[in-house]
């Protein structure tokens, strides 16, 4: 459920981001606002699927014929077209994703609107929300919620730098697409900190279940700590997906809100014990019911979860890993960085996927990392290779890339790969997503 702006009605603007297959059920929704599958949208957009619907508009999937690419299709509901405020917060969301360009949010191509109906073209991530994805994957090792957090919390802080608050981040709103590609998406209710409508009491807006106390005790708003709304839903997110539940579970909907604007959560090491202690400091500081005590910016508060990761693991000595890449030096940073992270570790470096299948028949290693785009076939001859081979087919591999589009990642996915980092690498994300792939290894 979400409370929209200068609204005291609770209203359903979770937006499934998944591919239906049943096509009689796309065809329903999709006459639902007017539009059919096949139907094509200012010339250019063939709509092929229905994704989901909001308060706003319904999402599509369609074909971009001039670029023969996937695209996801907002089109605003036939029955706002005369609410000329709705209509300008559509534009709004249009402009607030415009200002973000990162891997971790979804990236808007284009905005139309034909005979005065407004739509976005947006980025298409093939695969589903947080919500579905966390359910069907049940309770979360730490290092696997930190593959979902770290990039989810990279997303966010941009979204920031850019001058924006997100102020409906929940598991509805952060899809996962091929090998665990984070997207931050839905700027239905998003705005500029410098739009001046800070200072006053606060609007209820947003998804009851992550709604930050300032928001639910209805205080005024300083421009200052306006981005800690999302820190703090940031970490309800981080609590939900470490400790295995929301930190608050009001029966209805006004005990969510009073537990939210006053209850303090338990530490999430006494909701699910075998998580230990170390993400409980940083969990309940995201958590403070002040916004000012609250971590200043999501990357502290990546930061901070790193730290407590860290703490909690270790891999074992021993590991071995396979690094490989045409350029000489990215592996001896990445093979620097492996063995000051993973004491005991043994790091082998190949520069051509021949030379790599070679030294991965000879000693099996637990873990390979190779860049996409070399000689040989890069990446994807490598990928193909390893699983065609019995005694490497279970051997998790990481893909390197620094220009690998969806469709790359999507073929890889399919091959066998199970994670993309994308260059310039990050040092904590790659020692992160080593942690989960290594799991019971670690």
């Amino acid at each position: 459920m979400a409370v929209r702006e200068n609204s005291e009605t609770l209203k359903d603007a979770s937006l499934p981001t998944r591919d239906l297959d049943e096509r009689e059920l796309d065809q329903a929704r999709a006459r639902s606002n007017g539009l059919a599958l096949g139907d094509v949208v200012d010339g250019l957009y063939e709509i092929t699927g229905v994704l989901g619907s909001g308060g706003m508009g319904t999402v599509y999937k369609a074909r971009d014929r001039h670029l023969e690419r996937d695209v996801a299709l907002k089109v605003i509901h036939a029955n706002k077209l005369g609410d000329e405020r709705a209509v300008r917060g559509f534009l709004a969301e249009a402009r607030a994703m415009a200002r973000v360009r990162h891997p971790n949010v979804v990236m808007i191509h284009s905005f139309g609107a034909p005979d005065g109906r407004p739509y976005l073209v947006m980025e298409h991530v093939p695969g589903v929300n947080l919500a579905l994805w966390s359910r069907r994957h049940g309770p979360l090792a730490p290092a696997d919620a930190m593959v979902v957090l770290d990039p989810l919390l990279r997303g966010v802080q941009a979204i920031h730098d850019a001058g924006t608050i997100h102020r409906d981040l929940k598991p509805g709103n952060i899809l996962i697409g091929p090998a665990q590609w984070v997207a931050v998406t839905d700027f239905g209710l998003a705005r500029p900190v410098d739009r001046g409508e800070f200072g006053g009491p606060a609007v209820l807006s947003g998804t009851p279940a992550y709604l930050a106390p300032e928001i639910t005790r209805r205080e005024p708003l300083s421009a200052s700590l306006a981005t800690r709304i999302d820190v703090y839903a940031l970490a309800v997110i981080a609590y939900e997906l470490l400790a295995g539940r929301p930190p608050f579970l009001g029966p209805t909907l006004p005990e969510l809100l009073t537990q939210h604007a006053l209850d303090e959560p338990l530490p999430p090491s006494r909701v699910r014990e075998e998580l230990g202690t170390a993400f409980d400091a940083p969990l309940l500081q995201g958590l403070a019911k002040a916004p000012a005590d609250r971590p200043p910016s999501a990357e502290v508060l990546r930061r901070a979860l790193l730290a407590a990761l860290e703490a909690s693991s270790s891999a074992r000595p021993g590991m071995r890993v396979l690094l490989v890449d045409d350029e000489a030096s990215t592996l001896a940073a990445m093979s620097d960085l492996l063995e000051l992270s993973f004491p005991g570790i043994t790091v082998s470096t190949a520069s051509n996927p021949g030379v790599a299948l070679e030294l991965a028949d000879r000693f099996r290693p637990d873990l390979v990392i190779t860049d996409l785009h070399m000689p040989g076939g890069g990446g994807m001859a490598l990928t193909r290779a390893l699983r065609e081979r019995e005694s490497l087919r279970k051997v998790p591999i990481v893909v390197v890339t620094a220009y690998g589009g969806a469709s790359d990642w999507q073929q890889l996915r399919e091959l066998g790969a199970d994670r993309f980092l994308v260059k310039p690498i990050d040092f904590d994300t790659m020692v992160t997503v080593v942690r989960s792939l290594m799991g019971p290894r670690s």
